[in-house]
């Protein structure tokens, strides 16, 4: 791999670059939609369980995100790192990531074929997971560009799978066009070219610079997607942590030092109280309107919302995703 590209040596910008695969989520969403035809064999299935094996730690958790937004479920979704011994002729599995070359991965995959499970991949655009996938194994092509991490493909994957075992693949392929059209509008505010004053991821990033942050969220699109927009920024760099609302309070409480001055005193006065800790701590809520009582009462806290014009909450989560993940390619505004 060429370093220099990704860090921004010699003409390459910087931003630009890391934007690259985040600028084609909306794309990967409609490479699902054209493969979904290739579902209509799983139509009619009643499956004891559709197991998702996640190659990658986003993909896992892209997965899980899918999960909580649906339920409840009307059959057991299991995610997870390696096939588990039980599976046979009963179940579905879909492995899902961009990890290509783990020999883990392969023997799962052929031996979930062997035993009789149904099959899908949505892997890698390459790579020996592709090359060696068994013959009865549904392929869900990838994009050839793209390299890098797709969570709104992993997310669509495993939506395309449990809506094919009961409904019609051109329903189910429509649906995936107009969320790839929502995210393909809030793609347009995040491009780097657009500066903070209109750019949320941009406004993102600045909020989290040099802080530690925790994203958590009140609703059930925000306690969806929170704990996969950790993930998201913990595996680009950004290292950051899930919290559950309810336990939001005590995080907070745990994370400041012991004797620290607290900055919502409005008794607080620097000169004779001292300095607050070095590294803030900062809350990110998503899918939570600004402005709200609920997030005025979190101290330190930025909350991320967006309208979506359809499919609801689905349409919100991929938006508020991409635009994470587009804060995970900018630079901080300060360096």
């Amino acid at each position: 791999m060429d370093e220099t590209y990704y860090t921004g040596a010699g003409h390459y910008d910087r931003e630009t670059v890391r934007f690259f695969d985040v600028a084609h989520e909306g794309a990967q969403l409609r490479a699902v939609a054209q493969a979904v035809g290739r579902l209509e064999r799983l139509r009619g299935l009643n499956p004891r369980s559709v197991v998702v094996v996640g190659t990658d730690q986003i993909a896992r958790a892209a997965a899980r995100a899918v999960a909580c937004l649906r339920t409840p479920l009307d059959l057991p979704l299991v995610v997870t790192e390696a096939l588990p011994t039980y599976v046979g002729p009963l179940d579905v599995v879909l492995m899902v990531g961009d990890a290509a070359a783990r020999e883990a991965d392969a023997r799962g995959l052929a031996t979930a074929a062997s035993r009789g499970a149904e099959t899908i991949l949505a892997g890698p655009a390459r790579g020996p997971l592709i090359d060696d996938a068994p013959k009865p194994t549904t392929i869900l092509p990838a994009l050839p560009t793209a390299a890098g991490a797709s969570p709104a493909r992993t997310m669509a994957a495993v939506a395309a799978v449990l809506d094919a075992l009961t409904g019609d693949g051109d329903v189910i392929a429509g649906q995936l066009e107009v969320l790839a059209e929502e995210v393909d509008a809030e793609l347009t505010a995040l491009s780097p070219e657009r500066d903070e004053s209109v750019n949320p991821a941009h406004q993102l990033r600045a909020f989290a610079a040099d802080a530690r942050v925790i994203h958590t969220g009140l609703s059930r699109c925000g306690r969806a997607i929170a704990p996969l927009i950790a993930e998201l920024w913990s595996a680009r760099g950004l290292a950051s942590g899930f919290v559950d609302a309810e336990e939001l309070a005590l995080a907070q409480e745990f994370a400041r030092p012991a004797g620290a001055p607290d900055a919502a005193d409005i008794f607080y006065d620097p000169l004779i109280d001292g300095p607050l800790e070095l590294v803030p701590l900062k809350t990110v809520l998503w899918a939570q309107q600004p402005g709200d009582d609920s997030v005025a009462a979190v101290p330190n806290s930025r909350a991320e919302y967006v309208e979506a014009a359809g499919l609801g909450d689905t349409a919100q989560a991929l938006r508020l995703i991409a635009r994470a993940y587009a804060a995970t390619a900018l630079d901080d505004l300060q360096a």
